[in-house]
């Protein structure tokens, strides 16, 4: 009661003993400032002559995927037609007028030759980023903060690093083999199995520890990864950002990320004192706090490296690693198996897949390594064209600067979002005919040569693009190499035919992947 008694004190003291009139005149300027507040930007980019989708209030343009209606990938493929021939327009999330561009060349002209404008990432509002519980290190980072620790921790992540890496993911890969060989009656849980691989993935590269989580089916880390987001917390805190604030209402669920900061402290304080660097993620990035990286000889870079160096303390690398958790779990999991659900639903694909693993098998057996995932052409072929079908379906950018769109006068402000529906244009017959058809020669030597920059975005593209996406690579193929090595792959009952979408994730299939 005291509470109550003290906000009743306040209001009398702030108004006065008002009448039931008052009243009513208070609380009808009230809605009038709220109803204000949500609408004063529907409209003002239509003056300037851009094409919109009517919002709805409080929804803007997203009513079905908040109230959950429908899957993230046939929203915006329906959205992307509702554009027309249009190159871009303007779509509303809630309230915020954001630019959809869905021409691949001011895809790459945002994304790549333009980047100084659009540096940040677009996916939470500036008023939420900085909130404790929402930080992800080096994702959330901005500016110059952000081109430093990008640069400095780029080489984890190289091509020379990621050949090495092949041995680590052997290792679980085959805890993936043994898993399937001993799945009652024939059948098993791909989407759980992939899950636990790409933690055990996680915990060798990043931190060269073994988690054990598939020979164990399951442990803590992934019970909480499968809780990172709810849908209804990503929502709330992204279209009422203001309100999330004042509330410290956060995108991740704050039980999950006390666990994840929990672990990556404990496993950083076991290694701080000892005087020496894995081979791994972690150690390159104590590397960067410590300045044990070799000198910069450009002047730039040095400079880079120095600053990298101020910023990556060990709350910077506590968030980052649960950067690593989320998109190394979530990420890895959703697309392979997709992979593993489209393979196993066409036999025709399957056959010819097998046929060049077993080739493969005559040469190296179990021991593939990055240089021989390399050979494994059609595999290739038919990661890429899964990941077509199976990727988030968009990204966003922050506008940094003011910028003009190409040949127009329609200028778009500093903060402003910026969309690049991934998955609209995956889904457009004008670059990829047939494209509900699974058809990995799509991406054949002679054909992927074809396919239009801008227009097959599965990992973004540009300096933003993710910096994971070739170990990702690397993680799906061994797998796949060693799953088509042993065996083949049929639905179930259970499995839904064709592809439907979990209206609660962004993009996990509608039934689970039961094979």
């Amino acid at each position: 009661m005291g509470v109550f008694s003290g906000i009743l004190e306040w209001i009398v003291g702030t108004f006065g003993i008002l009448s039931l009139f008052q009243w009513i005149v208070l609380f009808s300027v009230f809605i009038v400032y709220i109803y204000w507040s949500w609408t004063k930007n529907y409209g003002v980019f239509e003056k300037q002559g851009l094409f919109s989708i009517p919002p709805k209030l409080f929804f803007g343009n997203t009513k079905e995927i908040v109230m959950q209606t429908k899957a993230f990938t046939p929203f915006h493929q329906d959205i992307y037609k509702q554009f027309g021939e249009r190159k871009y327009g303007i779509y509303y999330d809630a309230s915020s007028p954001v630019l959809y561009i869905k021409d691949p060349d001011l895809v790459k002209q945002v994304l790549v030759k333009d980047f100084d404008h659009f540096v940040d990432f677009g996916f939470m509002p500036k008023e939420i980023t900085e909130m404790p519980i929402n930080e992800l290190g080096l994702v959330n980072s901005v500016g110059e903060k952000w081109k430093s620790l990008r640069a400095s921790i780029a080489p984890a992540f190289s091509l020379k690093n990621i050949k090495s890496i092949g041995t680590k993911i052997n290792a679980p890969a085959l805890d993936v083999i043994d898993a399937i060989g001993n799945s009652p009656d024939g059948e098993v849980d791909m989407e759980k199995l992939t899950g636990h691989y790409a933690i055990d993935c996680i915990g060798r590269i990043v931190f060269s520890m073994d988690f054990q989580t598939i020979k164990s089916n399951g442990n803590e880390i992934v019970t909480n990864g499968d809780k990172f987001f709810d849908i209804w917390r990503f929502f709330f805190s992204t279209s009422l950002p203001k309100i999330a604030r004042l509330f410290n209402v956060s995108v991740m669920n704050p039980k999950t990320a006390n666990f994840f900061i929990s672990m990556s402290e404990n496993i950083l304080k076991g290694r701080n004192g000892v005087n020496s660097y894995p081979n791994d993620v972690l150690g390159l990035m104590m590397k960067i706090r410590d300045q044990k990286l070799d000198p910069e000889e450009n002047d730039l870079q040095g400079q880079r490296q120095a600053l990298a160096a101020k910023l990556m303390t060990d709350t910077m690398i506590s968030r980052t690693l649960i950067q690593f958790f989320l998109d190394g779990y979530d990420t890895v999991r959703s697309l392979l198996s997709i992979v593993f659900y489209l393979v196993a639903t066409h036999p025709e694909v399957q056959d010819r897949l097998m046929a060049e693993v077993d080739d493969m098998v005559t040469r190296v057996g179990a021991n593939i390594t990055g240089d021989d995932v390399k050979e494994l052409k059609y595999l290739d072929q038919v990661f890429h064209e899964s990941s077509r079908i199976g990727a988030v379906a968009f990204t966003l950018r922050r506008c940094t600067k003011k910028w003009t769109i190409p040949g127009t006068d329609v200028v778009i402000p500093e903060d402003m979002g910026i969309l690049i529906p991934i998955q609209g244009l995956h889904s457009d017959p004008k670059y990829f005919p047939e494209p509900e058809k699974f058809d990995p020669d799509r991406f054949s030597p002679e054909n992927k040569a074809k396919i239009k920059t801008g227009t097959f975005l599965p990992f973004g593209m540009g300096p933003r693009g993710c910096i994971g996406m070739q170990i990702a690579q690397m993680e799906a193929k061994i797998l796949m190499y060693h799953v088509f090595r042993k065996f083949h792959l049929e639905p179930t009952e259970k499995t839904v035919i064709p592809i439907k979408w979990r209206v609660d994730h962004f993009n996990q299939i509608y039934g689970g992947v039961t094979l």
